[in-house]
């Protein structure tokens, strides 16, 4: 499996833009659902994922159609365009991942976005990179290295040892950072963003302006009623076998059992 610093090496770009376009909530979903039926029309996909209004797949689909992600091969109709094919094997890496680190059981859909909402945010990718490069370092050496502000090093470090990401040796000031073992494992994942390019990508005409509405508070109990009422639903198995669910966060002290941070 390759590291992580060598798959990253001069490609942290192209890796931000990835996440960046793949990781906002249900964009995995609606495109692991248009692979499974080609076509769609607005109200099937909405159909398809309950816990989501018709007016808010249109702004979904809408910033997917201007991305390049999908395209309207007919009046109301919805498919992918190669560009969102291409996803395929970024969210097949993603979700293997996961299942190899969290046994929570859930849809491949939600394991993806799981993945993605942990390495979206802005500083993580960087982080990872110098993390693995140069073994564990200790916050100023962060702050140095990756060339954060301070204030935004301490609050990205928080949060991905938050998301088992990373693992420190002691809780005091002069603690050291190193990668957890299971993102040393995450080399095919971000060799799969990387290789995602926009070279391919037909956004064709922008859509019209999108219908804003407040981000949707999503209930676990209400989506999961929704999810195996959906009629479309059977006819994708495993991609919705499982209703969306929030997955625990791992641990520091959990994770650390298995493995102390790599040393260099």
């Amino acid at each position: 499996m390759p590291t992580l610093h060598s798959v990253l090496n001069g490609r942290t770009e192209s890796v931000d833009h990835a996440l960046s376009v793949l990781s906002p909530r249900w964009t995995t979903w609606t495109l692991q659902t248009l692979r499974q039926h080609e076509t769609m029309r607005t109200a099937e996909i909405a159909s398809a994922m309950p816990w989501n209004t018709n007016v808010y797949a249109v702004q979904l689909l809408g910033r997917l159609q201007a991305q390049g992600l999908v395209h309207r091969p007919g009046h109301g109709t919805y498919g992918l365009t190669t560009y969102g094919r291409a996803t395929e094997p970024v969210h097949r890496a993603l979700s293997d991942w996961h299942r190899q680190n969290f046994t929570t059981v859930t849809a491949d859909a939600e394991r993806a976005e799981d993945v993605l909402a942990r390495l979206r945010p802005a500083g993580t990718t960087a982080t990872l990179a110098a993390l693995d490069e140069h073994g564990p370092l200790t916050y100023p050496e962060v702050v140095e290295t990756t060339g954060l502000h301070p204030s935004s090093a301490y609050q990205r470090l928080t949060r991905m040892e938050r998301d088992g990401l990373i693992l420190r040796d002691s809780p005091g000031r002069g603690a050291r950072y190193g990668v957890s073992p299971a993102t040393e494992q995450l080399g095919d994942a971000y060799t799969a963003l990387a290789s995602w390019t926009p070279a391919s990508a037909d956004p064709g005409p922008a859509p019209g302006r999108p219908v804003l509405v407040r981000p949707q508070a999503v209930s676990n109990e209400w989506a999961a009623v929704a999810v195996q009422r959906a009629p479309s639903t059977a006819a994708v198995p495993g991609l919705f076998s499982h209703p969306p669910a929030a997955q625990p966060l791992v641990p520091a002290a959990v994770t650390a059992i298995s493995r102390p941070p790599r040393t260099r």
